[in-house]
């Protein structure tokens, strides 16, 4: 008897061929879903302390990152009001890393532009609304690309 291989060789092209794309679109996926997964998608997590400055000749708040993750500029802002108010955010201009502290005198609610860095809360409010000895103030971040609130507290001036 004789063997007919004809048929062999356009059978194992089509199934080289499969493999192939096959292959291909597991690296494309691959490439494609290795770039979103570098945008973090959880919140982030920070230790935020304020506490009054009771060292100084006028009435100071710090506010200090302790630990936890980096807040990128221009995504966290800023609010200081007096219990009760509604917050009113300003924008931040620096990072705000593990060991930067804000010392400010000044509220987030009045009416000037406002500049929030690593290191305070400037203004062009003149005078700038500042704080009150013996009053209550909240003190809030948010980071608004997560809408995650990081710091929400009560502090009293002293």
């Amino acid at each position: 008897m004789k063997q007919n291989d004809a048929a062999v060789s356009p059978v194992i092209g089509v199934i080289l061929m499969v493999a192939i794309t096959v292959i291909l679109a597991t690296v494309i996926a691959a490439i494609v879903f290795g770039f979103t997964a570098d945008r973090p998608t959880e919140r982030p997590t920070c230790a935020i302390k304020v506490e009054a400055v009771t060292d100084t000749i006028g009435i100071d708040f710090r506010i200090l990152h302790s630990g936890g993750d980096r807040l990128v500029s221009g995504q966290w802002k800023l609010s200081i009001v007096p219990v009760g108010n509604a917050p009113i955010y300003r924008d931040s201009s620096t990072d705000f890393n593990v060991g930067d502290q804000i010392i400010t005198t000044n509220l987030t609610s009045g009416t000037g532009n406002y500049i929030v860095t690593k290191n305070a809360v400037y203004t062009t409010d003149v005078p700038p609304e500042e704080l009150k000895s013996g009053e209550k103030y909240e003190v809030m971040i948010v980071v608004f690309p997560y809408k995650a609130l990081v710091l929400d507290t009560v502090i009293l001036a002293r």
